[in-house]
């Protein structure tokens, strides 16, 4: 991802009042960005995240102090982001890659969470939005099984690994900053808005080939991190 001064440049520019950054199994990212945006009296309010792997697929966890095990079943992830007071966010679903939740996969998911989510006390919202071309080909699909069958929160999420991408995708909901989004998740009162991302051009080649490494790397990466702790 780019610097965390370009990140929070570009969502100011793009009219955001609020971001999560969910670096890939770590929230050294989301902290360290909170701290800039603080110092810079950037008017973005920087939510911690982590965007986690799980053994199904990735699970976003937002409002995050720590980092949440890795490689665990997706149940597993989702209670440990509870944990934490986190709301877990089920993302880019449907894709055939990053590793993603299937349609089979979601509604085990509901089944295992069935006693949590009775309760009304914790999140579990769905990633309707994403950019990218793998979340952008089901779309149609996930939006009518949500809206049939699971009724899950709705959210957009640009994950952006450039500053040229925040913001092509957002979570729209009343009110603004991350308690304003957090009681609209709570009461499943958000509206996902996919813009688009930005001609590659803006990017640049070399840096979109690089990047799909950085990926593939990056939860190995956390790992290690982890253990030298």
């Amino acid at each position: 991802m780019d610097d965390a001064g370009a990140i929070l440049h570009a969502a100011e520019s793009r009219g955001l009042d609020c971001i999560a950054v969910t670096e890939h199994d770590d929230v050294a990212g989301g902290l360290a960005a909170r701290e800039i945006a603080a110092r810079l009296g950037s008017p973005v309010d920087v939510i911690v995240g982590s965007e986690v792997t799980s053994r199904g697929g990735h699970i976003l966890g937002l409002w995050l102090a720590e980092p949440v095990p890795m490689l665990r079943s997706a149940a597993e992830t989702v209670a440990a982001i509870w944990r934490q007071g986190g709301v877990a966010v089920i993302a880019h679903p449907l894709a055939w890659f990053p590793p993603s939740l299937g349609e089979r996969a979601i509604d085990r998911l509901l089944r295992d969470l069935a006693p949590e989510l009775s309760g009304g006390e914790v999140v579990l919202a769905i990633e309707t939005a994403n950019p990218h071309p793998t979340a952008r080909w089901p779309r149609e699909r996930l939006l009518r099984l949500n809206r049939e069958r699971w009724h899950l929160p709705e959210t957009g999420g640009s994950d952006a690994h450039f500053a040229e991408h925040v913001g092509a995708a957002a979570t729209r909901y009343d009110g603004s900053g991350p308690e304003a989004l957090r009681a609209a998740l709570a009461s499943n009162q958000t509206q996902p808005d996919l813009i688009g991302l930005p001609p590659w051009r803006e990017v640049g080649l070399r840096r979109i080939l690089a990047q799909p490494l950085r990926g593939m790397t990056s939860t190995p990466a956390a790992a290690l991190r982890r253990r030298r702790r």
